[in-house]
């Protein structure tokens, strides 16, 4: 599994977490077991997501910070998954430039998102990466 669809599946996991209610670990051993791909990239798979989830409070509070005209609570939950995923990159972790964070992310959001999702996502990462 390349790390573009890991961190896809890095997405997909964040996304799940606002209709489950199994203790995390349980949550990642049932997503590794049913995404075996996802053990080719493992440590990345579960430092992102655990980042992410401990980290989301911070992260959604940027997110809203550039949402123009918008509110956090008014975008597509699996957008607000994306723009987690990408902001956590950004901030967080070293090893990934923004711009691929950027881009992937955008790909994302052409992939699964509305018409709307990845301009808008663009948009709020562009103006998080020109604040930085």
């Amino acid at each position: 599994m390349s790390r573009i669809e890991t961190r896809e599946s890095v997405v997909f996991f964040v996304y799940q977490q606002d209709f489950r209610v199994e203790d995390i670990a349980d949550q990642i051993n049932m997503f590794v077991e049913n995404n075996p791909g996802v053990e080719e990239d493992i440590e990345y798979f579960k430092s992102t997501v655990i980042g992410i989830l401990e980290m989301r409070e911070k992260l959604d509070e940027i997110i809203s910070s550039y949402l123009k005209n918008w509110t956090l609570a008014r975008i597509p939950k699996l957008d607000k998954a994306i723009l987690e995923t990408a902001i956590y990159e950004i901030t967080y972790n070293d090893d990934i430039p923004t711009s691929v964070a950027i881009n992937e992310a955008v790909k994302l959001a052409k992939k699964f998102g509305t018409d709307d999702s990845s301009s808008y996502i663009n948009g709020v990462l562009s103006s998080y990466e020109k604040s930085l």
